[in-house]
């Protein structure tokens, strides 16, 4: 019998191409450090010049990539998260939005790069984002619930961060001696 393809002994290997204008590293560098700043899936895509289906076929196939996603969503939710307490506690150009606009000026994307400076920060939203991950990881990650949230829901879990913030503040103090 002859050699073939497959595996038989014998046979002969058959290597594909890579595909021109794929996913390189450097384009998947560039796609997670955008999404890390807006957490927008579509726009880090277009960014790097890639659809976004494509992108969710990458992570589907690799797992380090798909590790490396959730890192950069994890990091979009800490930055947003730093941006509702700064405007909580009424900082106009606070240090969260310093960094948020430094990522900015890293991000390629001129719409995600005012997004990342706050041109497009609604507070209502950023802590409907924040319940929707909270519930999300409280279902096992089986997606999030639709709930809108009332301004007494959002003021009251605004008051329990800030004060859960201030105790921590007080502890570390009288761990100082001061």
């Amino acid at each position: 019998m002859g050699a073939g393809a497959g595996g038989k002994a014998g046979g002969r290997l058959q290597v594909r191409k890579a595909a021109r204008g794929g996913w390189t590293p450097a384009k998947r560098a560039a796609f997670l450090e955008h999404l890390a700043g807006t957490c927008n899936i579509a726009a880090s895509a277009r960014a790097v010049g890639m659809a976004p289906r494509g992108a969710h076929a990458l992570k589907a196939r690799d797992a380090v990539f798909a590790a490396d996603w959730a890192a950069a969503i994890e990091a979009a939710y800490e930055t947003l998260e730093a941006r509702l307490l700064a405007y909580a506690l009424g900082e106009a150009e606070g240090e969260a939005e310093a960094e948020a606009a430094r990522v900015a000026d890293r991000v390629a994307d001129g719409d995600a790069a005012a997004e990342s400076r706050g041109a497009h920060f609604d507070p209502r939203v950023a802590v409907q984002a924040l319940g929707f991950r909270r519930r999300d990881a409280a279902a096992g990650g089986r997606g999030p619930s639709c709930k809108r949230a009332t301004i007494a829901e959002v003021e009251a879990a605004l008051v329990a961060r800030l004060d859960a913030i201030a105790r921590r503040g007080q502890a570390g103090a009288a761990e100082d001696g001061s």
